[in-house]
């Protein structure tokens, strides 16, 4: 380990991708509009169709609007670009959607088990009012959440970092970030001095990655935080 747990005194957390099983939920959403594509002989597999879109996404992360607004626009301009089929209702849909992803098997069990020594925290690139329905499934103690409203920026702008470090008041060095990317999270994280944490959702080790730990699930996390007696 490469980092002294003593030292950490609040751990924050990406998260869709990282707490909330985003594939999961966007797979439920565009698989049945893609199967329909296909008997109408366009195949896109959904894998290709996340790839896209998140590239889409990426590059309209710029001048801050609202989540809600860019998940939509992504959707539609996915739809366009793969050549689908895509109706008025297809992004709002999306949109609606998002409250419904599921949280990995281990996020609650985890997060609840962190909670009880350190303060923890949500930096996520998303509107409040959809972060309220993910935390209505989460159900666990959270000391700090920041939104890219709040901050008026999206990772991997530092801005909700920076916010994130003055609501909890700490220094840098005594705070965790966790994360499965590292684009929208350990490099900018680690470029304000944050500590970081890589936890491996699937999608193998990211490109940049030079995190302080690495950890293969959440439930690993809590006991290298907090190993059982």
């Amino acid at each position: 380990m490469a980092l002294d747990p003593a030292s950490i005194r609040a751990v924050t957390f990406d998260c869709y991708g990282t707490l909330v099983d985003w594939d999961a939920g966007i797979r439920a959403y565009v698989g049945p509009l893609l199967e329909r594509a296909a008997r109408a002989g366009k195949r896109v597999e959904p894998a290709e169709w996340i790839a896209r879109w998140e590239g889409i996404q990426f590059a309209m992360l710029g001048t801050y609007r609202p989540y809600s607004v860019i998940l939509a626009d992504s959707f539609a301009r996915t739809m366009r670009a793969l050549e689908l089929e895509s109706f008025a209702d297809g992004g709002p849909g999306l949109v609606r959607s998002l409250g419904e992803w599921p949280p990995f098997a281990d996020t609650v069990p985890a997060l609840r088990r962190m909670a009880r020594r350190r303060r923890l925290g949500i930096v996520s690139n998303i509107d409040r009012a959809l972060l309220a329905e993910t935390l209505g499934r989460l159900q666990v103690p959270l000391s700090m959440l920041v939104t890219a409203e709040d901050a008026g920026a999206y990772k991997p702008d530092p801005a909700p970092f920076r916010l994130a470090l003055s609501r909890l008041g700490l220094p840098a060095g005594q705070v965790l970030h966790v994360a499965f990317g590292a684009k929208y999270d350990l490099q900018p994280a680690r470029a304000l001095g944050l500590r970081t944490c890589f936890v491996d959702r699937g999608g193998g080790r990211p490109a940049g990655h030079d995190a302080d730990l690495e950890v293969p699930t959440l439930s690993a996390l809590a006991e290298a935080l907090e190993p059982a007696p």
